[in-house]
């Protein structure tokens, strides 16, 4: 009996919710006709809903009007086949993004039709489904397809050995599996827009947060079906877009995507240490497409003499364009690159 009065309480008010959407001044006597209750009743349920934050509420009691408050919330589930991003978020989900902050509203625009497109053109699922809210302090978004998961769709398509590896090139950007139709860059930026981006697929999680400077690799208990994206952005966040966008591009006057950070120890794998050239190629690997790489070796203690000769001598040698910067070196990794450096 308690959730059969719980589940019609969630039914009103979402009908309430939905009614001050459309901008309905009929809202009481329409309610109170739809769900054959009292219009004391429909009184108690938007003040509830105003002192949870969902509505908020100016005038007398005869005469009060609503709006939607400070904490708002959707979900939906959507087919795939011929599903437009940008209509999607119009429709269903603009009103979570509504009063934000111009720069977080751009910044959730731009992760939330970016997010969703990729899961239309390259998941090969059947369906999505998205969740949004916000309250007083943070938006978030997620969304989750169904389709054979990010990290083996890549890994699948590129070749790559081991779907790990796909975390390793999607943290360097340009990473497509449709160079045609998309440049590679949505997930890059939008991961580096928000405060805080995480993707779960099958055994594995790619999460970069503003707190941490680097991206991570985590493993799941279980392995998931399809992909889940997370995306967080607090409303006081002093994210820009076209900031983010300017820190990868090749200068003030240009704004190419020519510069990236590789964190390095992504291509650690348990029990491994950098010391083989296979290892350096594969953190090389497609950062030709780049005007300037920086190999973060944060959390790396040491790597090897050929891993460093690999990188840092042969690689230079046949890419002279191509600036490459190391930052964050631990003394021992520090003197084998000079090491290196020293032979070319």
């Amino acid at each position: 009996m308690t959730r059969q009065i719980t589940d019609r309480t969630k039914i009103i008010r979402n009908f309430l919710i939905d009614a001050v959407r459309a901008g309905r001044q009929d809202i009481v006597p329409s309610a109170s006709s739809v769900f054959n209750i009292s219009r004391q009743s429909i009184h108690k349920h938007l003040t509830a809903l105003v002192k949870e934050g969902q509505l908020a509420a100016t005038g007398h009691t005869r005469a009060r009007v609503y709006s939607l408050g400070s904490v708002r919330s959707h979900i939906a589930h959507y087919p795939l086949a011929n599903l437009d991003e940008h209509i999607v978020h119009r429709k269903d989900f603009s009103f979570i993004f509504e009063d934000l902050p111009e720069t977080v509203a751009e910044i959730c625009h731009y992760g939330f039709t970016e997010i969703l497109n990729n899961a239309i053109d390259h998941s090969e699922g059947k369906s999505v489904i998205i969740f949004a809210k916000r309250n007083e302090k943070k938006v978030v978004i997620q969304i989750f397809d169904d389709g054979e998961g990010i990290f083996k769709h890549i890994a699948r398509l590129l070749g790559l050995p081991d779907p790990r590896e796909s975390i390793l090139e999607l943290s360097k950007g340009k990473l497509t599996t449709d160079p045609d139709n998309h440049t590679g860059e949505g997930i890059f930026f939008t991961s580096r827009s928000f405060d805080y981006f995480h993707i779960d697929s099958g055994d594995l999680c790619f999460s970069h947060s503003n707190d941490i400077p680097n991206d991570y690799l985590l493993h799941n208990d279980q392995d998931k079906e399809g992909t889940i994206v997370h995306m967080e952005i607090t409303l006081d966040s002093t994210k820009d877009l076209g900031a983010v966008f300017d820190e990868y591009s090749s200068g003030p006057d240009e704004y190419r995507f020519e510069k990236t950070v590789v964190p390095v120890r992504l291509a650690l794998y348990e029990g491994e240490s950098l010391v083989s050239r296979s290892q350096a190629k594969r953190i090389l690997n497609r950062v030709e497409r780049f005007r300037s790489v920086i190999l973060d070796f944060e959390g790396v203690d040491k790597i090897g003499q050929a891993f460093a000769d690999e990188a840092f001598r042969v690689f230079t040698n046949s890419h002279p364009n191509i600036e490459l910067i190391p930052l964050n070196t631990a003394p021992r990794v520090k003197q084998m690159i000079a090491r290196a450096q020293a032979g070319s």
